[in-house]
Order: structure tokens, then sequence, then C-alpha cells
């Protein structure tokens, strides 16, 4: 069961109003560009987005990230990307992580294992190895990373640390996922390109699982089943790969209706090992992958809005931060005052769904 989450998020952040025209001046002279600029932003459902890049907004002359000119060219490289990355993942994971010990005191000196999760940015050793020298850590933590898989890759997290804990029921596992999607901004010309500079963003969250009732400060959600599903000749409308100037998306229009045929299966295939159908869902975690997806899992599913208000609480608050998107949203899931039965839902590169049946319990 998870029994706490904390979160992180860069200080610097930017209303999605700003973005639009910042974006905008950026296509200058490129009317086809700024036409889907003006068509997606507003539309969007994001309030504001954090980086962790500071420069947005001022004088070119004090930019540190980007070079001193008005269209931010050259574009940085992918080693210049990343080489901010490696600070950057280790100060907001660093905090996510101290915060979430704090509330659960006790523990830290526990932990048995951790599980490092991001597809924005690499190093060995990775802030796995800081967090455990920093914190600090049990000197024979054991350590896993899960990388590039994308804003599903909280769901192998978990399965990984619930199959740790059913092992060992005397494990205590941190799951922490840090993603910096801003890093990755570039300025073509295609859809693809447009789309995720209009949605991603970075966040930070930390995470205890084990398997002791007793390791909750309050509520705690237990993992009931995972289940997961690639859908069909999909593998072409959503990836993630390296490029010259930061890593490249591929973001099809498609994965609105590509997940709009394959989420009621997989809510099936989540529940029914529990005995128990979609009807007996209380509470919904979808991923806001976009504001298409959670409106078309809404038809499908005949749901109102309402039931969909963390997701899009956290869209609109944060906008997509890849796989730790849905911690935060089980963060306040955690944190609220509803309990029972639980769907949770992230889709990423393949196209791959992941799923998982979990339970609110009260203290």
């Amino acid at each position: 069961m998870i029994h706490g989450i904390e979160t992180a998020v860069p200080e610097h952040s930017y209303s999605q109003e700003f973005a639009h025209t910042f974006m905008r001046g950026l296509y200058e002279g490129k009317p086809r560009a700024q036409q889907m600029i003006d068509r997606i932003y507003p539309a969007s459902a994001i309030e504001k987005r954090h980086s962790v890049i500071g420069d947005y907004g001022k004088d070119p002359a004090e930019y540190t990230f980007f070079p001193k000119t008005a269209d931010l060219k050259p574009e940085p490289t992918t080693k210049q990307r990343n080489d901010l990355f490696i600070p950057e993942a280790q100060r907001l994971a660093l905090q996510a992580t101290r915060s979430l010990l704090e509330r659960l005191s006790g523990l830290r000196e526990h932990i048995t294992h951790l599980i490092t999760v991001s597809c924005t940015g690499f190093s060995a050793p990775g802030f796995d190895f800081y967090l455990v020298k920093e914190l600090p850590l049990p000197p024979d933590t054991h350590r896993f990373h899960l990388g590039f898989m994308g804003c599903y890759a909280a769901f192998p997290a978990m399965k990984l640390a619930d199959s740790i804990c059913r092992a060992d029921p005397k494990a205590k596992v941190l799951i922490v996922n840090a993603e910096l999607c801003s890093l990755h901004l570039q300025q073509k010309e295609d859809v693809d390109v447009i789309v995720a500079n209009a949605l991603f963003s970075d966040g930070v969250s930390a995470a205890l699982v084990s398997a002791d009732p007793a390791d909750s400060a309050g509520p705690s959600i237990a993992f009931r089943h995972f289940a997961t599903r690639t859908a069909p000749e999909s593998e072409d409308d959503m990836a993630w790969s390296i490029g010259q100037t930061g890593f490249d998306m591929k973001l099809s229009v498609y994965v609105p209706r590509i997940i709009k045929r394959n989420i009621a299966s997989l809510i099936d295939a989540a529940m029914e090992s529990s005995g128990l159908s979609r009807e007996a869902v209380d509470i919904w975690a979808l991923h806001p992958g976009g504001r298409a997806i959670l409106d078309k899992t809404a038809a499908t599913l005949e749901l109102d809005p309402a039931d969909l208000a963390v997701s899009y609480d956290v869209l609109r608050e944060y906008g997509n931060m890849s796989s730790a998107t849905i911690m935060f949203i089980l963060k306040r899931i955690l944190e609220g005052s509803r309990s029972g039965h639980i769907f949770a839902t992230a889709f990423g590169p393949g196209l791959t769904l992941e799923a998982a049946h979990m339970e609110k319990e009260a203290p």
C-alpha cells in the first residue's frame, strides 16, 4: 500500500497565456505554426506550468540557459539540456523525498529499496545514488531505475514495489519520479512538437510503499490488481527518442482515439480480478495527457466531468508532468475525504496503457 506521497515543482512558473504569447513570438513569420499555437494553447485547459528554466520573460541578456538571443537560437544541445537535468533532478528529488520522510517520521533508517523513474534525463551515478547519499538512506538500500518509459512509468514502479513487498513483508520501498519535460522544448514546426510544447512541464514525486499498515500517518491506498495493454499498430502514434537538440516527441493526434477504443477493456481487466465491475469504481485517477484525452474518456465511460475533477485540476494547475502526474493525482486522492475503490491509469510510448485497481482505506 501507498502510505504517503509528497511532491515538488521548480520555483519558476508560467501562465499558459504567457506561454501562448511567447511561443507565438518564436514562430514569427510562420503562419501555419502560429495558427496551430492559437488553436492549441487556449483549448489546453492548462492555466500554469512549472519549469526549471528561469529565462522566460527576462531580457535575453539575463538568460542563463538559452543563448542570449530573442529567438533562443542556436537551440541548446541535448548535452546542455541534460547538464541542467542532473542537478535539478537531484535537488527536487531530494526536496520531495525529504518532505515525505519528515512526515512519515522514523522510517528513513528502515528504507530497504529505492525505485527511481525518469524519461527526461540521465546520469551515472544517477539521482538514486544522490538520494541514498544525501538523505541519507541505509548504505545497503537496493536501487532500481526505470528510464525512458514515458508517462505510464509510475505503474511499473508501483508494480515493482508491490512485488518486493509481497516477497518481503518487512520491505519499505521509496518510489521517486523526476520529470523535467520543459528541458526539451524545441522550435520545430511539426504538430507533435507544438502540442508537446503546449502540454509538458516539470514535477517530482516521492511515495512510500510497504505492507505494514503502521507506516501510514493517515489514510493509505492499497494495491489490489494491475493491468496492462498495448494498443495494436500504435507504436508510431507515441514515441520518445534522443535528438540533437533535446528528446524528440512523437505525439499523434490519434492518441485520444486509441485510448478511447481501449479504456473500457482495461478497466474490466483491472476490476474483474477482484470480482468487481466498473460500476464499483468510486474514484477515478486518469493521467491527464491532455484535455482531449480526459474529455473523450469521460464521454466513452459516460462519466460526469466531476468524476475526473482531480485529473482536470492537476492538468489545470501543473500541465502534463509525464510519469509524475499520476502521483500528483494520487496524492490528492490520498489526502482527500473520499474513500473506496480507485481506478488509476496512464499511457505512453507503444502505445502502452497501464492501470491499477486500488482501494483507499481510512486510518
